[in-house]
């Protein structure tokens, strides 16, 4: 009805307002606040919120009218203080519908910020334009216009546009679902400017290196590196209007690029432009054309930038990816640029989302600030002590300074050297109040010294923002100083997991500077001397490498050695196959007061991997879980394959712990955690497994006398390891009498069926099914007395020709494998395991991965491979009990569900069944004197035997009707096997329903070691 009053408010009194003196202003307060109030937007203000967090932000900014484009929108809807959409107003005499130069800025906008779209309005009409496309000066205005409405559609599709605009569409993760910046469409902000940053280094890069024939490696990155930073500091400065529009531009050459920088340092004062430390960018010689060039590519029209609205999170993101590669001269003083050895054995830079940044923040730092003072805020020491490009700093920052406020008002202050209110009485902090923050509160380390760069400069921007020329020359005036403050302090270089003990370990070092250089020791004691002894940081927060040892021994050895090492103090180090974010959080730990909050996301595999038992040990031991939020399945990483959790460790214990799982990351899911509270003592070395307690009731039951794992009666094994499956295994488009023919590699060949023994692979299966062989596995061993026997060369090729000849195709590829044995020969088997143990005798076997119970019965002696992921796993039977028996009972669900609740899970629901999973189900043992158990035994053994049956009938049934009788059938057999299962153990019908429906083991997950 509101909306439909507006329609008809706006109808009446058209022409007057299609008039030019009808201005936007005007516009604004009748027409496009009471719209936004229609799609739920807080226009006033009347929850209440600070200036931080509120929803609706008008005209953030000022006019700078010597560039054409230059303002700030006038409108920026936000979501809990992040911003996700801008809204563009223009008078309705205004036609936008034809205005290519309305389109361009609100494209720019919304581009620049790297949003997923923002909207143009005149009330007249309302237009949404995709903000994934990189806006041109050529454009016109329907280029990226994804839809548009006029006013008189705004009752009749205010659902479509709802969708698009809402602040219910924004909060629950619809926009961001459907104009993701992740998704490669257009040409994204991030994506242009990491792109556009990296030609320019390739460009400085090579004229450095060409007109200074002394500058090795190291010096040029570091040149390079600085002078992009300076550049792109300044040249937001100019878009927020600190420095004066084109500065830049005018700079001819390189000697006045050096006076604009002298300048600059003298009136910020960052180190960013400190020549007294940096004295070799003073020396260096850089071609004027080059700089020319970078510059024009900076500004209106070459350059799409409104760096105005560029967020500080979003820049230092795009840094870490230029941080990821570094330049390589060669010895014909050409320059390549390659990853980095540690970028590499991680896979890659992969930027925590800001959503996760903030939430990481919140869950660490809430705690710590409750009930604490204005001055006492002053106090706090948070670190990130691998901080990259200094995401997680910036959300810090913006976290204490939310607040700082908050107190501030609440104590009724009244300082004039902290806040100062603006325009619409909105009360902001002083830069001189902002920088307390930086020097008090906010420390970090790298090993990496650009990234230690690139996190002062980010917190420096950050530092920035809502400053212009006024406010900054207020401050230099009031306090005679300069502008910002110095970081060097605050954000160190140095190798965070290795201190001074490392001269201790390894002696030589001190003999040996380029392991020095690599190494970097750097101990916290002596780097950050008044944190330190005052018991350490209150607070340290991160996204710590994820990078397994075994991959770091490529690139730093001596490092591996350190953390293995007694003198290290690294208890979580001692398995062969830990990652390196287990000694990353042992140093976090280490390096918080008693009272202090650690707050990461790691994966969460370590809660249930045997390799995670000594970190599982610390934590629980020495320290205290205060909560985990749990992402199970669902991928926080864009592109990646990583399955997380959020970890808030603290020193004090208590009695409970707070746990919640997410399966969708929204802003409002986020803002909304459910917990549940679990018992500390429950949790120390062992898995961590997460039950709800009626849930965890029900399996305490099948303990004692009555039961014995199944791991002690059966045989649960792997299948053959051939250590190249694809060239052993084939599946045959052709046979003649005595040979099978197959494609490999687009070559076809023949082979002897003689060598070759029937196998499943790469094939889908449900329980009771059953399975033919779908493939062929080259087998060259003889079976003898049990012994498995690899053919003599000649004896092969002899008898097997064909055989022979095609695996000698594949030579060069098998001798790579790694073979065991004394005298391995290059055509057996990678591993020996399991050669004989399946021949000839029925088996359970089952696909590793699966979203169900996946068992089924083999009776035909097929082969299968696997490890420990995969992908199928055998079961032999060393008991009195049938084979029938173990199917009927690992098919139950509630059996199925304990399976879950420890495995490990992956995309797409499947989780693993893995030996360590299995083997320790519980087998309800049968009293055969007892005749009701008997009885209940017999029952079990017929129906899956029927069931088995019934299910290959199904399968082969072409009438339907006939089919709907089989799986009415089948349905009644799984409901016998059940309830006859229920009786033997003591499982009520209630208590049934409550693991089928316990709604944190549906999302129980974790990662295979």
């Amino acid at each position: 009805m509101k909306i439909k009053n507006l329609i008809d408010k706006y109808k009446k009194n058209k022409i007057a307002q299609l008039k030019e003196n009808y201005n936007e202003t005007q516009l604004r307060n009748d027409f496009i606040d009471p719209l936004l109030k229609c799609f739920g937007w807080d226009v006033d203000n009347d929850e209440g919120k600070n200036f931080f967090l509120r929803d609706v932000l008008q005209e953030e900014s000022i006019d700078i009218k010597e560039e054409r484009y230059k303002k700030k929108p006038d409108y920026t809807l936000r979501i809990n203080g992040t911003r996700k959409l801008f809204v563009e107003v223009k008078k309705p005499s205004v036609n936008i519908l034809n205005s290519p130069d309305a389109a361009f800025q609100t494209r720019r906008y919304g581009w620049s910020a790297n949003l997923g779209i923002s909207v143009l309005t005149n009330f007249e009409h309302l237009i949404i334009y995709d903000c994934r496309y990189k806006p041109k000066e050529a454009d016109n205005e329907h280029v990226a216009r994804y839809k548009f409405f006029s006013y008189e559609e705004y009752e009749e599709k205010y659902e479509e546009i709802s969708k698009l605009i809402s602040y219910a569409a924004v909060n629950t993760g619809l926009l961001e679902t459907n104009f993701s910046s992740e998704e490669r469409v257009g040409e994204t902000f991030d994506r242009y400017f990491l792109q556009q940053i990296e030609n320019w280094r390739e460009k400085l890069a090579s004229s450095a290196i060409i007109n200074n024939p002394d500058l090795d490696e190291e010096n040029v990155n570091y040149v390079v590196q600085r002078f992009l930073n300076r550049i792109i500091f300044l040249r937001i400065c100019e878009d927020r209007a600190i420095e004066k529009y084109e500065t830049l531009r005018s700079i001819k050459n390189f000697e006045e690029l050096k006076i604009l920088f002298k300048n600059a340092d003298k009136k910020f004062n960052s180190g960013l432009f400190d020549f007294l430390e940096d004295i070799l960018s003073l020396e260096v010689q850089i071609d004027s054309n080059v700089i020319i060039e970078i510059f024009n590519e900076l500004y209106f029209p070459q350059s799409p930038y409104d760096f105005s609205v560029v967020d500080s999170t979003i820049l230092s993101q795009i840094y870490e990816h230029f941080l990821s590669r570094r330049i390589i001269i060669n010895e014909d003083r050409t320059f390549s640029l390659i990853e980095a050895p540690e970028v590499s054995a991680s896979s890659g830079v992969v930027s925590t989302p800001k959503i996760i940044v903030e939430q990481i923040v919140h869950e660490t730092l809430t705690p710590l600030v409750a009930d604490k003072s204005f001055d006492e805020l002053n106090q706090l020491k948070i670190a990130d002590i691998c901080c990259g490009s200094g995401t997680f700093l910036i959300s810090a920052y913006d976290f204490i300074i939310e607040k700082k406020m908050e107190r501030y008002i609440k104590e009724l202050k009244n300082d004039s050297n902290l806040v100062y209110r603006m325009n619409d009485n909105e009360i902001v902090f002083t830069l001189k109040a902002k920088r307390e923050i930086l020097e008090n509160n906010i420390f970090g380390g790298d090993i990496n010294p650009y990234a230690v760069e690139v996190t002062e400069f980010s917190l420096l921007l950050k530092l920035l923002e809502g400053e212009n020329e006024s406010t900054i020359n207020d401050f230099i005036q009031c306090y005679d100083e300069r502008v910002l403050p110095n970081l060097k302090s605050n954000i160190r270089c140095g190798n965070s997991l290795v201190d001074n003990k490392f001269y201790d370990f390894m002696p030589n070092v001190l003999n040996e500077d380029e392991l020095l250089y690599k190494i970097k020791p750097f101990d916290w004691n002596e780097e950050f001397p008044e944190v330190m002894s005052k018991g350490g940081f209150d607070a340290i927060i991160g996204n710590p490498p994820y990078v397994r040892i075994q991959n770091m021994k490529k690139y730093s050895p001596e490092e591996i050695a350190y953390y293995k090492s007694a003198k290290s103090g690294y208890t979580v180090a001692k398995k062969a196959t830990i990652d390196k974010y287990f000694v990353f959080i042992q140093r976090a730990l280490g390096l918080l007061k008693e009272t202090g909050v650690m707050g990461y996301i790691i994966p969460h595999k370590f809660f249930l991997i045997s390799g995670g038992k000594e970190l599982r040990k610390l934590i629980t031991e020495n320290h205290q879980i205060s909560k985990i939020i749990h992402f199970g399945t669902t991928q926080v990483f864009p592109e990646r394959s990583t399955y997380t959790a959020i970890l808030i460790l603290q020193t004090v214990k208590k009695d409970y712990f707070e746990f919640a799982r997410i399966n969708k990351i929204t802003p409002e899911f986020l803002s909304t955690i459910k917990t549940i509270q679990y018992e500390t003592q429950k949790y120390g070395a062992g898995p961590w497994i997460f039950l709800s307690t009626e849930t965890e009731d029900v399996f305490n039951k099948f303990s004692g006398d009555d039961f014995i794992e199944l791991g002690m009666i059966t045989d649960i094994s792997v299948g053959l390891q051939t250590s190249a499956d694809k060239i052993y295994i084939f599946v045959p488009k052709d046979e003649t009498e005595n040979t099978f023919i197959f494609q490999y590699a687009n070559v076809d060949y023949e082979i002897e069926k003689s060598i070759c023994r029937s196998a499943i692979y790469d094939l889908s299966f449900s329980a009771f099914d059953t399975i033919e062989g779908n493939a062929q596995i080259i087998f060259p061993y003889m079976i003898n007395n049990n012994e498995a026997e690899l053919f003599e060369e000649t004896y092969f090729e002899n008898t097997y020709p064909l055989a022979w000849k095609y695996l000698s195709s594949q030579k060069e590829i098998l001798v790579k494998r790694n073979l065991q044995g004394n005298n391995p020969k290059w055509y057996q088997f990678g591993r020996s395991q399991s050669l004989v143990k399946f021949n000839d005798s029925e088996k359970l076997v089952w696909s590793v991965l699966s979203t169900q119970a996946p068992y089924v019965l083999d009776k035909k002696n097929l082969l299968f491979t696997g490890g420990g992921n995969g992908p199928y796993y055998g079961l032999l039977n060393k008991s009195k009990y049938s084979l029938l028996y173990f199917l009927g009972i690992l098919s139950h669900p509630v059996i199925e569900a304990m399976v879950k609740s420890g495995a490990s899970e992956f995309r797409g629901d499947y989780y693993s069944h893995g030996k360590q999973f299995i083997e320790k189900l519980p087998i309800k043992k049968i009293d055969f004197e007892n005749k009701m158990e008997v009885e209940l035994y017999d029952i079990i053994i017929d129906a899956v035997n029927n069931l088995i049956v019934t299910t290959s009938i199904f399968k082969s049934e072409k009438n339907s009707e006939r089919r709907k009788v089989m799986d009415r059938k089948m349905e009644l057999l799984r409901k016998k096997i059940i309830s006859s299962i229920n009786k033997l153990y003591n499982i009520s019908d209630k208590e049934f329903e409550t693991v089928l429906n316990d709604k944190v083991l549906s999302t129980v997950t974790g990662e295979d070691s």
